[in-house]
């Protein structure tokens, strides 16, 4: 559930709504690395991974309608500039609510930024935090 909830939220960061300025990045490929912590009555070590994906300027232009947020959060805040993007989601999911904030830095070639998440679960509340960067490692490869 966490995994599905960050990729929704870092594409969250990338992508801009409708009346937002458009950010400082360029479409190509780009490469993430993510260190995730979770602490409270489950505590996890950090735990990193990496990931690549094709970022098309056509999906920049789309802005918040290209995400598959679940029907049970809420977009309470996206604030896209230039240069940074911040945000706040609050999800209800199977009755266990889950609020996650996020800030993003953009520098054309490469971002970085962080996330974090307070659910109240039936074990206590649970704090995830993420710290992410990515960095554009080529074009995207192009469509047969």
């Amino acid at each position: 559930m966490f995994k599905r909830a960050y990729i929704a939220l870092t594409c969250l960061t990338i992508c801009l709504p409708v009346h937002a300025e458009t950010p400082n990045l360029q479409p190509g490929i780009w490469a993430h690395t993510t260190t995730t912590t979770i602490e409270g009555p489950m505590s996890l070590q950090p735990q990193t991974s990496t990931n690549q994906e094709c970022l098309t300027q056509a999906q920049i232009d789309k802005g918040v309608n290209m995400l598959e947020i679940p029907q049970q959060c809420i977009v309470q805040q996206v604030k896209v500039l230039r240069d940074t993007a911040d945000f706040a989601v609050d999800c209800d999911i199977q009755g266990i609510k889950n609020h996650f904030i996020g800030h993003t830095n953009f520098h054309g070639d490469r971002m970085d930024g962080e996330m974090s998440s307070k659910m109240d679960s039936p074990m206590g509340t649970m704090v995830m935090k993420m710290n992410f960067t990515a960095k554009r490692v080529g074009a995207c490869p192009a469509a047969e």
